[in-house]
């Protein structure tokens, strides 16, 4: 099976955006500079609430990793109102990072927009009960790795260990999931999608002048985007 690929905006320059595209995009409350754009031209779109940078922008200004972040969502439920309920869109239900899971299954009670659309988060540091739980109360749960992105990033020995135990309680009928910036894995396991802001950050190095021979300017944008949802296959 072939996890979707959401590809992180914002995009820039616009026309790269525009070049790449209809794919599947994730689109962040923290920036959603490219928000209309992408909901002009992406069949499915991930919304992220983008909790881990609000708690990173706290942090870094010297607040307590556990009492950084935002601590009213409403605004973010607000803006997913009029755009949420489209097929092929859902969203990251909010979070908060550090915090103990009992803490976040009081935000996953906030939530507004349905277990169909809303998506929540499990922390693969948490207990593998929890994971089970969420599995049983959404249609598609979010897993997101906590390791240090430069030791211990996504995919290293240490969460290859994590993973062999959610394939054991997965078992053979594995319930949709989603790797936070996973797409280096996307193939290994029967993730139903992951995303990756890599297309974002490196696609300036993809131009006309690495693909000899395409068509137009932005070719190689879409040559890398392409690159990228096959890593997932």
């Amino acid at each position: 099976m072939m996890a979707a690929v959401y590809h992180g905006t914002p995009l820039t320059p616009r026309e790269a955006l525009l070049a790449a595209g209809a794919r599947a995009y994730c689109v962040s409350y923290f920036r959603p500079d490219s928000v209309a754009d992408v909901e002009a031209q992406a069949p499915f779109i991930m919304y992220d609430n983008g909790a881990f940078s609000y708690w990173m922008q706290a942090v870094r200004a010297g607040v307590d990793p556990m009492d950084a972040g935002r601590l009213d969502w409403s605004s973010y439920y607000e803006w997913l109102e009029d755009r949420l309920f489209v097929p092929g869109r859902w969203a990251v239900i909010p979070d908060k990072p550090a915090a103990p899971s009992q803490m976040n299954d009081g935000l996953l009670n906030e939530w507004p927009h349905g277990r169909s659309r809303g998506v929540p988060v499990w922390h693969m540091d948490g207990p593998l009960d929890r994971l089970a739980r969420l599995c049983s109360q959404y249609d598609r749960v979010c897993l997101g790795w906590i390791g240090d992105p430069k030791r211990e990033p996504v995919g290293c020995a240490a969460y290859r260990r994590r993973m062999d135990e959610v394939s054991t309680l997965m078992g053979n009928c594995w319930h949709p999931l989603h790797m936070l910036r996973g797409v280096a894995v996307g193939g290994d396991y029967p993730f139903a999608s992951c995303d990756s802001t890599s297309l974002a950050q490196n696609h300036h190095r993809y131009r006309l002048r690495l693909f000899a021979g395409t068509p137009d300017e932005w070719s190689g944008v879409r040559a890398y985007a392409d690159k990228l949802e096959r890593m997932a296959a």
